[in-house]
């Protein structure tokens, strides 16, 4: 049964990364208005194992190192394979709250903060 799966999914295009691809990991930042950027550690949120979470691994040109460890992003739901919605992220530069919303893409994570039905963000890259 599992060369059948496999020949099915090789016969699709469909390759094992894309059927295991999880947003896990450690993902740099776009560069943002001063220069500064960091590294986000994407993980299971601490407190409830099934919502994502992102928090703060790294600050780079910027003096605010106090924000190591701080979450970026919390509470995500889980809506598909490769999206997650209804939390919240932390705005590093005006230092708001917004609803977030996270997308898997093959080579990036799309980090969007909306306000009503008016969504922006940035698109990160892993690092590993």
């Amino acid at each position: 049964m599992r060369k059948l799966t496999i020949g099915f999914l090789v016969a699709m295009g469909i390759s094992a990364s894309d059927l295991g691809a999880e947003p896990f990991g450690i993902w740099l930042t776009e560069t943002g208005r001063t220069g500064a950027y960091l590294h986000v550690e994407v993980a299971p949120c601490k407190g409830n194992r099934t919502l994502l979470c992102g928090y703060i691994h790294e600050t780079f040109k910027t003096p605010h190192t106090e924000i190591v460890g701080r979450p970026i992003f919390w509470d995500l739901e889980q809506v598909s394979a490769n999206q997650w919605v209804n939390g919240r992220v932390w705005d590093a530069e005006n230092r708001k709250v917004y609803w977030a919303k996270v997308t898997l893409h093959k080579t990036e994570l799309r980090v969007e903060g909306c306000l009503g039905i008016l969504c922006d963000g940035q698109s990160w890259k892993r690092v590993r």
